[in-house]
């Protein structure tokens, strides 16, 4: 069921390159007929920007129509039906979400960077929130109202005045009333019935209906995130996610069956996961590869859960859990679950990591849902070199001057120097005025 790859190296030669491929050539589409030819991601990204910079709500409107079957006059949905949305669910369910939103408030608050300053160095940092938030929330084969928590919460706790959510509508022209109970427990502002690659244009052009944002947040589809790539710079965006994947490390006293369930978790999303397995010997991988088989019969989801375990699954066989850390130092997974005792005294070497799970109770399924950082994380080996999705995000951290004459007489010399060392005479002139010279 799942490729092996046996020992250090092959493991390593075989994820060193990952992230570097792109789909944008093999991925086209014509948006529904809205276009005459099919265009690459990139280029429909494109086009669908400028037609919603140029047309605003009437070309969401069309291509609301031509891709989702929906014919949507007013996008945003009345406060009253985001309200009421919780009596379409079970009490347990919303008590679910609530608990969730209680969690990642809480977490989220620890994560939030503080304004300082130092009086004697004449400097400090002021933390501002910036003033509007869109967050894309899929529609998909699933109503993920659990998104909407790990978005839109943490824009909150930033003390984000203007948090809108853009989510697709389903046939009766409204999203699924769990995500509009989670819009309305986790505080959202307004909530707009459009997706897609329009979805993320929209929030960053603005249209008549739809606000334009400072920064946009959340996954999506492979045009979501081309359009996100697209509008960097018109706005800020959190990252630029692909397929989920999760990386599970065992060791010889590891339960083949809490694995093989945290594989199918990620599994069951799509079938471009990437369940993989880094294990110290086959007959583990036999006996997880077993698991496996069993479980994915007892899933509703489980053609597609079988088609990521055979397309992008894999399983590494390596001879000491040092070696698991380093092939996933190169995988940089965006979920490693160390699934094995002793793993908390390790959480320091698992340096590439969108987020770490350590020991059998701590399953990734509890950061999807209810513990307390968001489940947005980076993909795709992005985790070298970026952070899961936090409050942080939505803050602007300004360094300031505040200096006294002694401070200022000590160190603006050395400015002056430096400027002409620069060959830069009015910078030191700035300075020299200042001291009297």
């Amino acid at each position: 069921m799942l490729r092996r790859i046996h020992g250090l190296d092959a493991a390593i030669a075989l994820f060193k390159n990952r992230g570097s491929d792109s789909d944008d050539e093999i991925v086209a589409t014509d948006g529904g007929g809205i276009y005459a030819t099919p265009l690459s991601l990139d280029a429909f990204a494109d086009q669908v920007i400028r037609d919603v910079r140029k047309h605003g709500d009437d070309f969401l409107r069309r291509i609301t129509r031509a891709l989702d079957g929906v014919d949507i006059e007013d996008f945003r949905v009345p406060v009253e039906v985001v309200t009421g949305a919780s009596s379409g669910l079970q009490p347990s369910e919303v008590e679910g979400l609530k608990l969730a939103a209680e969690r990642v408030t809480a977490f989220q608050k620890r994560t939030l960077p503080k304004s300082w300053r130092d009086v004697d160095a004449g400097y400090g940092e002021v933390v501002h929130s910036v003033q509007r938030v869109g967050c894309c929330i899929p529609g998909g084969t699933a109503p993920l109202a659990s998104t909407v928590i790990m978005t839109a919460v943490p824009a909150k706790v930033a003390g984000v005045p203007y948090v809108s959510v853009v989510t697709p509508a389903g046939k009766d022209g409204l999203p699924h009333p769990a995500v509009l109970a989670a819009c309305d427990i986790a505080g959202v502002d307004d909530v707009f019935t459009v997706g897609g690659a329009q979805a993320v244009a929209a929030l960053a052009v603005g249209t008549e209906s739809i606000p334009k944002v400072d920064v946009i947040c959340g996954p999506g589809s492979v045009w979501v995130t081309a359009a996100k790539r697209r509008v960097f710079g018109m706005v800020g965006v959190d990252g630029i996610y692909g397929p989920t994947e999760t990386m599970v490390v065992l060791d010889e006293k590891s339960s083949p069956t809490v694995a093989a369930a945290d594989m199918l978790a990620q599994a069951e999303h799509d079938i471009l996961a990437a369940p993989v397995l880094v294990t110290l010997s086959d007959d583990l991988v036999d006996a997880v590869e077993g698991e496996l088989a069993t479980q994915l019969e007892m899933l509703p989801r489980a053609g597609i859960a079988r088609e990521a375990l055979m397309g992008r699954g894999a399983a590494v066989v390596v001879d000491t859990v040092e070696e698991a850390l380093k092939v996933a130092e190169v995988y940089a997974p965006e979920h490693l679950c160390l699934g094995f005792e002793g793993a908390d005294e390790l959480i320091a070497d698992a340096r590439h990591a969108g987020g770490i799970f350590v020991g059998e109770r701590s399953g990734e399924v509890m950061a999807d849902y209810v513990a307390g950082p968001s489940h947005v994380m980076p993909t795709g080996g992005s985790a070298r070199f970026s952070s899961a999705l936090s409050a942080r995000d939505f803050v602007r951290v300004t360094p300031y001057l505040d200096m006294d004459a002694e401070t200022f007489e000590g160190i603006s010399g050395a400015a002056s120097d430096l400027a002409r060392l620069e060959m830069l005479e009015g910078h030191a002139r700035a300075a020299d005025i200042r001291r009297g010279r």
